[in-house]
């Protein structure tokens, strides 16, 4: 069945029912033919809802969410209607970046709960039919890692887990070993006092780079992966920072990119042909696929995925769902941040341009996937306007492939209101904040919007890890569960028609307004 749904993207006017969707403003109208196709393995029409755990629902009013916030819950993410649940960072780290330095990638973070939460968070979810994604971490560890502690000392056995290097003299100065910059500035080495070496970080100096060229790294990224998608049930995970993970051997300075604007601080100064999207990172993702693909075959169960995290030219994103012909398969997809760009002056010649670029250049036996923005940008009703929220999510949902949403898009959150002096956004908050307003990201991360009353119903505490948004008493669930057309019901509506029709098609139409 060809179903033709209306879209005027960056809607002002909506209506739903079973068999049309139309949205009307002054913007050029798209037409999309939805198909309504055979039944797909769960991945392929799912739609993903990111839950940003520190921000979400604080069950015990410490002023962080937490894991059992999450499953209080778990009724309202089953109402959205979406497929599963994607968690940022919930293992065990010294919170300098918010989970991303890992100190123990087997254990729960204190700040969230323990183990026996999550395994109690897996259950619940499991019996709501909402799969579990995890995300993970392998480019690097925390510095307070133990594998980081041993390698330092060179310890036998761990001596090569990380990428160390000696460094250069210069005027009687030991230096780093190349010209490498950090992607939060500065350099990408620091020097280790104990091992008398500099360590690399792509990062956050306290998030040292782990060494893919040790075979022992490997296994224990493996095993890392078998113990949550197999042992403990975990559906999928989300793989963070993949280019990064290889490095050129031989050390070598890379290119100035000659952008205007940059000095030999900042990460864009360089053209990152030696650090990022080497040959040998592909290998490991492609490894990766054969790994999950084994553990979802030993265990006979529903399809165990993997999605990679990769801001690159699209041609080297698409190399990671694996070569042309899928002889040789890596990510079950790799996330397109298209319109992650989107702004107050995009125009809907700018969305077909982006469509139709990722459709021309995937190859057709890979799945698509769309999604308008993440914890590490700001919010999209911040970026095009909070009344364009609805069109866009409509055309994510009839676009083909994977939705991904994340936590507060549905209610069409904004950025929060956040000073330096309450920033928690550790790369941001350096050099005396002189960089803030321009790079933190504490602003998409602010807590959950659920209700009109003390602190948006986050938690009924005396603090929240980040202020409260000024409009949470406008935005927030419980007063658009009572509004017919409001953003959320909009959006829950937009997921039961997605669900019937699972559309695997589309054809984008351009007229005039």
């Amino acid at each position: 069945m060809v179903l033709p749904i209306l879209l005027t993207v960056f809607a002002t006017v909506v209506t739903v029912n079973c068999d049309v969707i139309s949205i009307k403003e002054n913007w050029n109208d798209i037409v999309i033919s939805s198909v309504a196709s055979e039944d797909q393995d769960w991945w392929k029409t799912a739609t993903i809802y990111q839950i940003y755990p520190r921000s979400f629902r604080d069950s015990d009013n410490d002023g962080v969410g937490d894991l059992k916030g999450i499953i209080e819950k778990l009724d309202y993410i089953k109402d959205l209607g979406v497929s599963a649940i994607w968690l940022s960072p919930i293992f065990k780290s010294p919170q300098m970046d918010q989970g991303y330095d890992i100190s123990d990638f087997r254990d729960i973070d204190p700040d969230y709960g323990t183990l026996d939460d999550f395994i109690e968070l897996i259950q619940a979810a499991h019996n709501r039919s909402i799969r579990v994604i995890i995300d993970f971490v392998p480019n690097h560890t925390s510095d307070q890692h133990e594998w980081f502690l041993l390698s330092a000392n060179k310890t036998e056995g761990y001596e090569d887990y990380y990428v160390w290097a000696d460094g250069r003299e210069e005027n009687g100065t030991t230096v780093p070993p190349n010209n490498w910059i950090s992607a939060f500035k500065y350099s990408a080495w620091t020097w280790n006092e104990q091992r008398q070496q500099f360590y690399l970080h792509q990062f956050l100096a306290q998030q040292p780079d782990l060494n893919y060229r040790s075979q022992e790294v490997v296994k224990e990224m493996k095993d890392i992966l078998t113990f949550w998608l197999d042992t403990h049930n975990v559906d999928g995970a989300r793989i963070d920072a993949v280019p990064h993970l290889v490095e050129a051997a031989n050390l070598t300075d890379e290119p100035l990119s000659n952008i205007d604007g940059y000095s030999d601080i900042d990460y864009e100064y360089l053209n990152h042909i030696y650090t990022k999207n080497q040959p040998e990172t592909y290998d490991v993702v492609y490894d990766w696929r054969a790994h999950i693909d084994n553990i979802t075959k030993s265990k006979n169960a529903s399809t165990r995925i993997f999605m990679t995290e990769s801001a690159a030219d699209i041609d080297d994103v698409i190399k990671y769902y694996g070569n042309t012909n899928g002889s040789v398969l890596g990510a079950y997809f790799s996330f397109n941040f298209f319109f992650i760009g989107l702004n107050e002056n995009s125009t809907a010649e700018d969305l077909a341009d982006s469509i139709n670029t990722w459709h021309d250049k995937l190859p057709s036996i890979y799945t698509y996937n769309w999604l308008l923005g993440n914890h590490d940008n700001h919010r999209i009703a911040s970026k095009v306007g909070v009344e364009k929220v609805d069109g866009l999510n409509m055309l994510v949902a009839f676009l083909p492939g994977v939705q991904i949403t994340y936590n507060g898009e549905e209610i069409g959150m904004e950025n929060g209101n956040v000073t330096c002096e309450d920033g928690q956004d550790g790369s941001a908050t350096k050099d005396n904040c002189t960089h803030y307003e321009s790079s933190s990201r504490d602003y998409e991360r602010t807590p959950f919007q659920w209700d009109d009353t003390v602190n948006a119903g986050f938690n009924a505490g005396n603090k929240t890890w980040l202020p409260v948004s000024d409009k949470y008493k406008e935005y927030n669930v419980a007063a658009q569960l009572a509004q017919d057309n409001s953003h959320l019901n909009i959006y829950m509506r937009l997921q039961e028609l997605r669900s019937s029709l699972k559309a695997q098609d589309a054809i984008l139409v351009d007229h005039p307004p």
